[in-house]
């Protein structure tokens, strides 16, 4: 007898290898078609949560005792995730290479923020509002969500990836009184990109409003070689005087002083070009109209006690975020801001991207 392997009966995501053996041998399939589909399905799939990919997510600690989340996908590209603000730590290409700053200071154990990966800044970003700097949900505990609301299958497919949660406490309510639901998704693809998808919830009986950031800390190799494609002839807001409004007037970002600007109304792709390394960031993003572009340079570096002197050098800060107009969440309502990160093994104009400059 032979069973089909599309049958809506057989999970092919939820198969072991032994398991995935096996069914092949009792379906006794000999269509070539079938087997690579098939195969195809296991080898992509079987990361697919951390309760059903054992093999590509694993749940360790850290030097602190905090549980943290690693992802691997098939050719050795590797995330880590702390439940610490549910922070990317590291992303490590299928070599190795690490392409997420962190600061040698990095001080490790709440309530001090990490120095470093991909802080997520909510229900503020920076200091436009009454809270602390950046938010709070980068200072708190968050959870491993197992029966998350689903997402499209293309953000599952193909993808080792962790479901965490985060619910406004009566810690978070003193200082600002919003019932909120924050459950973010971060995957990696067999391609090693790094996703992130963040999904805000109002269960407040009132609407309330948040400003948002993925603040991310790329590794560079020297921040005077580096040059941001994309955000030319956009308006910004300068945060080291007073944010101001200018408009950009480079035909791309260089790097020679402290810089701390927002980009207003963005595109959904920008590229990060390290020409000494001869590779380039690309960041893709939706839900996101504003980035931010961050480099303490040498001398706010060293007023910095979880940052090294010399380390301005090998950092950068672009961020998918929203600044300018705050989203406002009516009760009931959901807000979704995605981020995707990729390498691209040279350097190029952001023109050779050949991507509809929409995004994702």
């Amino acid at each position: 007898m032979r069973c089909g392997l599309n049958s809506p009966s057989i999970n092919p995501f939820a198969l072991r290898r032994t398991e995935f053996e096996n069914l092949i041998r009792v379906c006794g399939s000999r269509d070539v078609k079938d087997l690579h589909y098939f195969q195809q399905l296991f080898w992509m799939g079987h990361s697919a949560a951390v309760w059903d990919c054992r093999a590509a997510t694993e749940i360790t600690k850290d030097w602190n005792g905090i549980d943290q989340i690693v992802l691997r996908n098939p050719r050795g590209a590797l995330a880590r995730v702390s439940l610490h603000g549910a922070q990317v730590t590291s992303w490590r290409n299928e070599h190795g290479e690490e392409l997420l700053f962190t600061s040698s200071k990095a001080i490790f154990k709440a309530p001090k923020a990490i120095r470093g990966g991909i802080p997520i800044c909510f229900p503020q970003f920076g200091t436009c509002g009454s809270l602390e700097l950046h938010g709070f949900a980068r200072n708190r505990m968050w959870f491993i969500d197992d029966n998350p609301p689903p997402l499209p299958a293309n953000d599952s497919i193909g993808k080792s990836f962790v479901d965490l949660l985060l619910k406004s406490s009566e810690e978070d309510m003193k200082c600002w009184p919003h019932s909120f639901e924050f459950r973010l998704r971060v995957s990696l693809t067999t391609d090693g990109d790094l996703n992130l998808i963040s999904r805000v919830r109002n269960i407040n009986g009132k609407p309330f409003s948040f400003s948002f950031a993925y603040h991310t800390y790329l590794l560079v190799s020297d921040i005077s070689e580096i040059r941001i494609e994309g955000l030319e002839t956009l308006d910004y807001l300068d945060n080291l005087l007073q944010k101001e409004r200018f408009t950009e007037q480079g035909d791309a970002i260089t790097f020679e002083s402290e810089v701390d600007r927002v980009y207003l109304s963005s595109p959904n792709i920008i590229a990060v070009l390290d020409h000494e390394r001869k590779r380039t960031f690309v960041m893709r993003k939706e839900g996101l109209p504003d980035v931010a572009v961050w480099n303490p340079w040498d001398k706010k570096a060293k007023s910095m006690v979880d940052m090294g002197d010399e380390e301005y050098k090998q950092m950068l800060c672009v961020d998918g975020a929203v600044f300018e107009k705050p989203v406002i969440l009516k009760p009931g309502e959901e807000w979704t801001g995605r981020l995707q990160l990729s390498v691209v093994a040279s350097s190029f104009c952001s023109e050779r991207l050949g991507l509809d400059r929409d995004g994702l």
